[in-house]
């Protein structure tokens, strides 16, 4: 059984960073995509692991699923439509679990979404061996969500193989969820951006979750539905930026 998921990356129209302290805010998604894909072994391939494999990086990592159930012995209980927040604990056992694989040194930021991800998956699916492959078009630390639009990937995946989530309709062959379902995507993606940024305003994953236009101040959004495309021109400066360092200076 295999599924594969998307979600878009994000520009902030206006706001930008003051979102989070109470001021309005209006962004769009943009058509760059980061894909997730998610299977589970057949019993015959005898595969007792968590694989996940970060495509565009190279990167690889694996881990026994009983190895993340003696770190994380409570957390596979969890009700996969009841998304909770990760507790300051469980980052600290899960690190223990990212230290293990030894990420290089000069890819040593990306140990925060491999974090999100051993959350999510054994959050929503507890201890049960799975492969996941991840590519993306968003360059990372750009202010473009890449990490929002993983975290809604991650969710979405994660939700469309269990019983949390019904797929009701299909469009240019996509299966999509109802607003319902999307609901619960966005709060699990809004809890694994926590876990990346600390305090996040949580409109980077409702843009990505929900696309189109939002607009969002303390807590509330407002979709804007538009069928006008609006024409931007976005350059990559290369110079990466620390959202969760930016929002803390405010």
């Amino acid at each position: 059984m295999e599924v594969r998921a998307r979600a878009p990356g994000k520009i902030i129209l206006a706001g930008e960073h003051a979102v989070v302290h109470g001021s309005t805010a209006v962004a769009a998604s943009i058509d760059l995509y980061t894909y997730v894909t998610l299977g589970f072994p057949t019993p015959s391939d005898n595969d007792d692991t968590l694989k996940l494999h970060l495509k565009d990086m190279d990167l690889e990592f694996s881990w026994p699923v009983g190895r993340i159930k003696e770190v994380l012995p409570d957390l596979g209980s969890h009700a996969a439509s009841s998304p909770s927040s990760c507790s300051s604990e469980t980052i600290k056992a899960i690190t223990t679990l990212v230290e293990e694989q030894n990420i290089p040194e000069a890819k040593i930021g990306l140990s925060s979404g491999v974090t999100t991800f051993l959350w999510l998956y054994t959050s929503i699916h507890g201890y049960k061996p799975a492969k996941t492959v991840v590519t993306s078009e968003l360059p990372l630390g750009s202010g473009l969500g890449s990490s929002a639009a993983l975290c809604v990937a991650f969710s979405a995946a994660l939700l469309a193989l269990s019983d949390s989530v019904t797929l009701d309709f299909s469009h240019q062959g996509w299966q999509m969820f109802g607003d319902s379902e999307l609901d619960l995507v966005n709060k699990w993606a809004f809890e694994g951006e926590k876990i990346i940024h600390g305090k996040p305003s949580g409109i980077d994953n409702t843009v990505s979750t929900y696309g189109n236009m939002i607009k969002f101040r303390s807590g509330e959004l407002t979709r804007i539905k538009t069928n006008m495309p609006l024409k931007m021109l976005i350059t990559n400066t290369k110079v990466g930026r620390n959202t969760k360092a930016l929002v803390a200076s405010f």
